[in-house]
């Protein structure tokens, strides 16, 4: 069952009463989507599993015997490998059942081991099915195995350790393994991969999804469940011996030393921090939550009421539009929600001038801004309460798991391309933190306390680091701030003048604004922006920013050179690394700005009535590119569709790249900064998660958000694991880390509540 499934809370009772009313609710029973009841469904299933894996019948294997198990888990201890998949009712490892265990080793037949199949007919447990007991104690014999192969290890990591008690250790997550390998892959399943990689496309990798859909696994008869399970298991081994001969650590290439040295290093140590903070949760207040819901009710009528008493300066206005407009699309009153009403409203009827050429109605939050005037500003504030509302203040209480009152959201380890972890089921990286009620509702356990800690200018130093720039790493190391050190010698002054407090602590208007000019520069080649968007965000215009980042380049030129190479590498290789060796592959930057082809594959005939056997010529002449190409550099807009018709007529097409190029050539730095805070953040989850002493304190990490990692602990402890978790991170990054970097630990109850001093 999905997370936003569980039952809402009705009423504003305390949480352990919420809880209990949660607990109670009935679970809806298995709802098969399309015709037929579940006999049809489950003869559907056995046709479709007979026809597509029935050739595997003597080559996979059902085991109900305990005395199999056995054998097969000690040959799996013998050969050193094996790989694991499970079968489940859901993706909730703490709210759904497991069926299955499928696992395979080289010489044995791939196995499926049912634990928790149900008769459709009667409702009852199917018969002959090994016990979860009897499964955790063999699987426990695993716990030191060589190489424990799974793909999407988490999920069947925390389900095995919820169901079966067994807290294995997995070494080879396949899943990851790609993800580092191509990043880019648009196949992101097992079937799919393992089709394309290892069967090179030749055999139907059969999808059983849309099959399964609305269907509980438990309810497949397990004659049929072993063919389509035992399937997972032995694929699974396959894609990850075509794997290991490119993740080696003694690789003859440097590029696949280093992905390697992240996999085994980062990634698969990374995998069981993960599950654990899954497992672990955050404890959220449900009294608290309710109350905001009645706050932010209130608020948003307030705000509606606002927007609609701006609306009724023009009811004269609108009155005449609809008496003109008998078809017009308004209701009455006007539905502030409704994009299109709005634009009636505000171009039609009001009659503003449209500020964006892509959207000349728009009615979004960025056009709305730019209009700046009373209506829009009411109306940004409204919507500003309802996402609030809708996002966090409603959904968060339906995502409390009813057993425990803590909300386990799932983490996505690799979750962007760079490597930075996401999450859903809620997101709670996104949990605002300008806005100080909606994080006040994670709290710590009852005789805990949070605790949060955070990286001091993280991205920055990484860039020093990559950049080797003695100047910002002397920053650095002399504990300077960086920001203020570039403003210094950007804006030819002292660093003291460009400080945002003077010595006394009184605010310095002059420094920190010299600070904040060269911040945003730094973050703005961080980030991959351009001038433009950064005059933007300086409030200045383009020229004045582009003399400002002039100046930023002209005092840090390893700075503009750092752009300009990874730029280069990315042109040069297809791809840009991390500070530990992650690629990030950019293939567009290899692209030419354009390509020319012949739109029949070959130059046209001069005489289309020769039908003699000359020699074809099928690619374009480099005269004839040479002289599109000086045309496109010296033409805009309009000129250079005039430019494409032109070669059209030659029977040329023109593919332009430029586009391509200039979206990827902006990533280039990014990747880079953000991949290599990917890596050091997961350092550290592996070094604060896996240290002894803050275990036996009883500290537990909650939540990854980029830079800063949230977790509680005893309050009694609270000193001894504030000062050990600082320290940690602070080391996480190994000898490749050369500059001090900070982290403060700040103790609350709440997220974001007040602070407690120890």
């Amino acid at each position: 069952m999905a997370l936003f499934d569980i039952p809402t809370r009705s009423d504003h009772a305390s949480d352990s009463a919420i809880l209990q009313k949660m607990k109670q609710k009935k679970l809806a029973p298995t709802v098969v989507k399309g015709g037929g009841g579940i006999s049809e469904k489950i003869a559907t299933i056995k046709a479709m599993v007979e026809k597509h894996l029935g050739k595997f019948k003597d080559e996979y294997i059902v085991i109900q015997d305990e005395n199999i198990l056995h054998d097969y888990i000690t040959k799996s201890i013998e050969n050193g490998v094996i790989s694991i998949d499970t079968e489940t009712t859901g993706l909730d490892p703490l709210q759904d059942d497991l069926v299955g265990i499928c696992i395979y080793t080289p010489d044995m037949k791939a196995a499926y081991i049912p634990v928790g199949h149900i008769s459709y007919v009667t409702g009852q447990k199917s018969k002959n099915q090994l016990s979860l007991e009897f499964c955790g104690k063999e699987f426990s014999r695993l716990i030191d195995i060589k190489e424990n192969i799974m793909f999407n290890a988490c999920f069947d990591l925390r389900f095995l350790k919820n169901h079966i008690g067994v807290d294995l250790i997995c070494t080879w997550d396949a899943y990851l393994a790609s993800r580092l390998l191509n990043e880019n892959e648009p196949s992101k399943g097992l079937k799919a991969l393992h089709k394309k990689y290892i069967l090179r496309g030749e055999e139907d990798a059969f999808k059983f999804d849309d099959l399964f859909k609305g269907m509980n696994f438990a309810y497949v008869p397990i004659q049929t469940a072993y063919l389509y399970a035992a399937h997972d298991a032995i694929i699974t081994y396959e894609y990850y011996m075509y794997q290991k001969q490119y993740l080696r650590l003694d690789s003859e290439r440097q590029d696949m030393r280093d992905i390697a040295w992240v996999f085994h290093n980062i990634e698969m140590p990374c995998v069981k921090v993960v599950a654990g903070m899954e497992d672990t949760g955050v404890a959220f207040d449900l009294d608290y939550a309710a109350q905001l819901k009645d706050k932010y009710s209130i608020l948003l009528e307030e705000r509606k009421e606002d927007v609609y008493k701006m609306i009724d300066m023009y009811k004269d206005d609108i009155d005449k539009y609809c008496t003109n407009n008998s078809n017009n699309k308004l209701s009455n009153p006007i539905n502030i929600d409704s994009p299109v009403q709005l634009a009636i409203l505000l171009y039609d009827i009001i009659g503003v001038k449209s500020v964006d050429k892509k959207s000349p109605r728009g009615t979004g939050e960025d056009i709305l801004k730019k209009l700046d005037m009373p209506l829009c500003n009411a109306i940004l504030e409204y919507r500003a309460i309802g996402k609030l509302m809708n996002t966090y203040v409603e959904k968060l209480p339906d995502c409390v798991n009813p057993k425990d009152g803590r909300i386990h959201c799932k983490f996505n380890q690799y979750g962007a391309d760079t490597g930075r972890m996401s999450s859903t089921d809620p997101n709670l990286q996104n949990i605002p933190s300008h806005n100080k009620d909606i994080r006040k509702m994670f709290k710590a356990t009852d005789g805990y306390v949070l605790m949060s800690s955070d990286y001091s200018q993280q991205e920055p130093r990484l860039m020093a680091l990559l950049c080797n720039d003695p100047k910002m790493i002397n920053a650095y190391r002399e504990d300077k701030d960086l920001y203020a050190e570039i403003a210094a010698l950007s804006f030819n002054t002292t660093y003291d003048n460009c400080l945002e407090f003077r010595p006394d602590g009184t605010t310095n208007p002059d420094g920190k604004n010299r600070r904040s000019q060269a911040k945003s520069i730094l973050l703005g080649v961080l980030y991959g922006r351009g001038v433009p968007s950064i005059a933007e965000q300086l409030g200045t215009t383009t020229k004045k920013a582009q003399a400002i980042k002039d100046s930023v380049f002209k005092g840090f030129p390893a700075i503009e050179q750092f752009e300009k190479d990874s730029i280069q590498m990315a042109e040069d290789l297809g791809y840009v690394t991390t500070l530990w060796g992650r690629k990030r592959r950019l293939p567009d930057m290899q692209l030419p700005d354009y390509e020319f082809v012949w739109k029949d594959g070959a130059k046209p005939s001069d005489d289309p009535l020769n039908f003699d056997d000359e020699e074809v010529e099928t690619e374009v002449p480099d005269e004839l590119v040479r002289k599109y190409v000086r045309k496109l550099n010296n033409a805009w807009g309009s000129k250079r569709q005039e430019i494409y018709e032109e070669a059209n007529a030659e029977g040329i097409w023109i593919i332009d790249n430029t586009k391509k190029r200039a979206d990827a050539q902006r990533q280039c730095v990014n990747a880079r900064i953000q991949g290599s805070a990917s890596d050091l953040t997961k350092l550290a989850l592996i070094t604060v998660g896996n240290d002894a002493r803050l275990k036996e304190l009883g500290f537990r990490m909650l939540i990854p958000i980029h830079d800063e990692i949230l977790a509680e602990c005893p309050e009694e402890n609270a000193k001894e694991c504030a000062e050990r978790f600082t320290h940690l991170m602070n080391i996480a990054g190994g000898d490749r880390f050369t500059i001090p970097i900070h982290c403060d630990a700040e103790i609350t109850k709440v997220w974001y509540g007040e602070k407690i001093e120890i």
